[in-house]
């Protein structure tokens, strides 16, 4: 991962795991279910196709994989530990293997997988080192789908603004009495989002990293952008 984001992507996730999965509700007001609903229907798994997840946390992907019986040989990837292991104490069926790595250096042979997933981990790393690995591990055809917050914009940007760089704020003040570990959270969100512009730029970057069919959709208005390709 980015050198400059990476100690505060391990900040915000380490112990973070026994509430993740509800903080992932709260700070998307619900949103990211539509969201991995999205991935999924971009995605086109098909049965047999092995598939990598780059940041897989508690597996809250691979739930819905595994309910959709849309694959079962998965493989989770991330950065902390902890989410790791939290996901493997789910014992979810689709779930082969976890191996804790970072997006820029992905610990797998060339040509290894069907499909690259990923969710809310591209603002944390250096954009062309991840689309370079994802390129990488994928055969030829394969695809790469992922989605992340982005920075408000269009029409919908001053409700996005005042939810993203005000509420998430107020839930972390509220929160740090109870739950120092999601009150990072929430309190450091703002401020990776406003300034990792990844998604301005990210399409060239794919084109660039060797990947064609170049797709982008905004997402609930745009508070996250969705990005799928096919390599080359």
């Amino acid at each position: 991962m980015s050198r400059g984001v990476q100690p505060l992507a391990r900040r915000i996730f380490e112990g973070l795991s026994p509430s993740y999965d509800r903080v992932l509700d709260v700070a998307t007001l619900l949103q990211d279910r539509y969201w991995k609903s999205w991935l999924l229907r971009a995605a086109s798994i098909r049965r047999g196709e092995r598939v990598l997840d780059v940041g897989c946390g508690t597996g809250v992907l691979e739930q819905s994989l595994a309910a959709a019986g849309w694959a079962d040989d998965v493989i989770g990837l991330d950065l902390t530990e902890e989410m790791l292991r939290f996901a493997q104490g789910k014992r979810i069926p689709s779930l082969e293997s976890l191996y804790v790595g970072d997006a820029e250096n992905l610990p797998f042979r060339d040509g290894s997988f069907d499909v690259v997933l990923s969710c809310y981990v591209v603002k944390y790393c250096s954009a062309p080192l991840l689309a370079a690995e994802a390129a990488r591990v994928l055969r030829r055809g394969g695809r790469l789908v992922l989605y992340d917050f982005s920075s408000p914009r269009g029409v919908y940007a001053p409700f996005l603004a005042f939810y993203v760089y005000g509420v998430l704020r107020i839930f972390g003040a509220v929160l740090r009495l109870v739950d120092a570990g999601s009150a990072f959270t929430y309190e450091a969100l703002p401020s990776v989002i406003q300034t990792r512009l990844w998604d301005e730029t990210f399409e060239t970057i794919l084109r660039s990293a060797g990947f064609s069919d170049v797709g982008k959709k905004r997402l609930s208005g745009g508070a996250a952008t969705g990005f799928w390709a096919t390599k080359s």
